[in-house]
């Protein structure tokens, strides 16, 4: 009789486990799926950018950045460096303004920007002794962005693209002196250059970075 009971038990016992586990496994997809369909309401992300830009001349340049979004803000730093043949130059500043992510992964950015630029052989030219002007100026600019967010998880992988614009706020002229020799006698002579240090930059980036879901 006892084993009978035991027997029944068990058959009524597994009967409810097959039956729940469906149960259970519909509720994970259901969550998972309701998880999908929510944007969270603050995301940090961190990444990198490289791409070309138009300031002297035409050049490369590469960057890291963090930004913060809480709702539709955002905020966030950067610093990067580039070149343009024989002028370097490097930046660091903030950003804040506006950010949207969309359900189903798209973000879009607009924000402006504030920082420093150090400039450094200005002017230089190939072949020539002149060194070009260095100097560093305070800039405003701009910029914005849309990328994608993959993945269901807290965290994601967001590759994206971006445009930005720089003005520097002030522009200085630097006078430089060198030495110069006249390639037909050898003999050299005190030559002076006058360069601007100060510009506007348009750039266009590919940036690739990771994102964390905030709760």
């Amino acid at each position: 009789m006892k084993t009978r009971l035991s027997k029944r038990c068990f058959g009524l016992s597994a009967a409810l486990l097959l039956c729940a586990a469906p149960a259970a496994a519909q509720d994970s997809v259901s969550a998972d799926a309701a998880q999908a369909g929510k944007v969270p309401p603050s995301d940090v992300r961190v990444g990198g950018y490289a791409g070309v830009f138009s300031a002297y001349e035409r050049g490369a340049t590469v960057g890291i950045h963090a930004q913060y979004r809480l709702g539709l803000f955002e905020v966030g730093g950067f610093g990067e460096g580039g070149t343009e043949f024989m002028s370097q130059y490097a930046g660091f500043g903030a950003t804040a303004g506006l950010a949207w992510r969309a359900p189903f992964g798209l973000r879009l950015t607009a924000c402006g920007a504030l920082g420093l630029h150090a400039y450094q052989n200005v002017g230089a030219r190939i072949l020539s002794p002149d060194p070009g002007a260095d100097g560093t100026t305070a800039f405003a600019g701009a910029r914005v962005g849309a990328s994608y967010v993959f993945g269901r998880g807290p965290n994601h992988v967001e590759v994206g693209m971006m445009g930005l614009y720089e003005g520097d706020l002030v522009r200085t002229t630097v006078t430089t002196h060198y030495q110069e020799v006249d390639w037909l006698d050898g003999n050299s002579r005190e030559a002076t250059s006058t360069h601007t240090v100060g510009t506007d930059r348009f750039g266009a980036l590919v940036t690739v970075g990771w994102t964390r879901d905030l709760l």
